[in-house]
């Protein structure tokens, strides 16, 4: 995996993943397999921790709250203070999930072929109830991403 340097004046958040210094100021990531994992010329297995979903809209809360446990393990107050800085709700977006892991400092590159709402999800039976109420503050958060020091790439 490749190591993301941070942007200047990214190198250390403020108000990161919680108290006591917390998780924001860790240094930058890398995914190094560690004893329990297997490495070969054709295959990384990563003794990833598994997290269920609690809800049928959190998949990508539990899939972040994995990667975390693996790379650097935060509690679950730690995460649910994070998710309340940033003012999840039952709609939790992609670009939201960078967001979640610009606050516990793991350098990351979030790509996606469209920076803003894709209106194609609008009839999506998952999107459709909240689609209206979320399209401007998604679009912020692409807007605001670069200034927040979440990378975010089209590709």
């Amino acid at each position: 995996a490749e190591l993301l340097q941070p942007r200047p004046g990214c190198e250390r958040l403020p108000g990161g993943g919680g108290g006591g210094g917390g998780a924001a100021e860790a240094a930058a990531v890398t995914m190094k397999p560690s004893e329990p994992d297997i490495l070969t010329s054709d295959l990384v297995q990563l003794n990833v921790p598994v997290i269920q979903q609690s809800f049928h809209w959190d998949c990508g809360l539990a899939c972040s709250r994995m990667v975390l446990q693996y790379l650097h393990p935060v509690s679950e107050e730690e995460f649910q203070t994070a998710c309340w800085r940033l003012q999840f709700s039952e709609s939790v977006w992609t670009i939201d999930l960078a967001y979640l892991m610009q606050q516990f400092g793991v350098m990351h590159r979030f790509c996606t072929q469209t920076l803003g709402v894709d209106k194609g999800y609008r009839y999506q039976s998952f999107y459709r109830k909240h689609f209206d109420t979320e399209e401007d503050r998604v679009n912020q958060l692409f807007a605001c991403a670069e200034a927040s020091c979440v990378n975010v790439e089209k590709r």
